[in-house]
């Protein structure tokens, strides 16, 4: 599988699940494309991750037990005058470009 496209629904469960508006599991999985038994193992596979997740009988939604925030990504850093000195030439051309700067 595209790692974006598992990245991507991922995300989407997060979504869903943060709103409390992820349905029955069967209801759940067809939001996301999947079979029921692969979307269980998403949960779990979130679960692994730390993420605390719950069934609500009565509103039939999944959640979380108390809040959190998915974080899938990169975060950048200022980078220090030493750390601008250590990139050799090529380096800061590509950094230059990623940040369009000329």
């Amino acid at each position: 599988m595209d790692i974006l496209k598992y990245l991507n629904r991922i995300k989407l469960m997060d979504n869903l699940i943060r709103r409390r508006a992820t349905g029955t599991s069967r209801e759940f999985a067809e939001k996301l494309n999947i079979s029921r038994s692969t979307l269980m193992e998403y949960i779990n596979l979130l679960r692994k991750m730390g993420a605390p997740v719950a069934y609500d009988k009565f509103r039939n939604s999944y959640y979380y037990l108390f809040p959190c925030k998915l974080k899938i990504g990169f975060e950048s850093k200022m980078l220090t005058e030493k750390e601008l000195m250590s990139i050799n030439k090529k380096s800061l051309k590509k950094f230059c470009e990623i940040l369009k700067v000329r």
